[in-house]
């Protein structure tokens, strides 16, 4: 079995042959019987599991600013939605969800309809961005503390390798900081806002 370790992916995929599962716990890596019986009991076919992992990590952190929401309104010309939109009091769906539902009778069905459309096309533009680019991916035999890094693409749950195994991490960072041309310090900006958003999720 072999476990893939996505950049800014917080979960860890196991793949063993076709099947694979999502492994949310990363002690439950060192029990490779637990694994082996959870592969048994609940693996799928590891395109549609690393589509789901992917998708789910994107989704978490996509971010519905009541600007934007506002912005989709009026060019949906729903002048009245627009200004309900003001009143949302955070930028995480899940909370604005839950404030448009408990707060039906002010929102209605128009605006969480036109919601949930501007918030299917924000995850859907993330998850683009995310299968389009290249990134750091860590994978290492179950059992084995030896990890190999590649900078790979995964499109639909399909992983494809865009180079050969790099020594560690840090080389890996820097082949793909050197892809895109970011010098160190926008991507120390990077990270920084990486961190908030894993605390805004923490919260959640």
């Amino acid at each position: 079995m072999k476990i893939e370790n996505w950049q800014d992916v917080d979960e860890h995929l196991v793949v063993d042959n076709d099947k694979a599962i999502i492994v949310k716990d990363s002690k439950l890596l060192d029990n490779p019987e637990a694994l082996k019986t959870e592969m048994q009991r609940s693996g799928e076919p590891v395109r549609e599991v690393r589509s789901k992992l992917v998708q789910k990590s994107v989704k978490s952190r996509v971010k519905t600013d009541p600007i934007k929401i506002s912005g989709w309104f009026d060019r949906k010309h729903e002048s009245d939605n627009a200004q309900k939109a003001e009143k949302l009091v955070s930028n995480k769906p899940t909370h604005q969800y839950k404030q448009i539902k408990n707060e039906m009778t002010f929102f209605g069905e128009s605006f969480l309809e036109g919601f949930l459309g501007f918030y299917g096309l924000e995850v859907d533009n993330a998850l683009g961005r995310y299968e389009h680019n290249l990134h750091v991916l860590e994978t290492q035999e179950l059992g084995s503390s030896e990890k190999e890094y590649y900078l790979a693409q995964v499109k639909s749950g399909e992983l494809k390798q865009v180079t050969k195994s790099l020594p560690n991490r840090e080389i890996a960072e820097e082949e793909l900081n050197k892809f895109y041309q970011r010098d160190p310090e926008e991507t120390q900006a990077e990270q920084i806002q990486l961190r908030t958003s894993e605390d805004d999720r923490k919260e959640e």
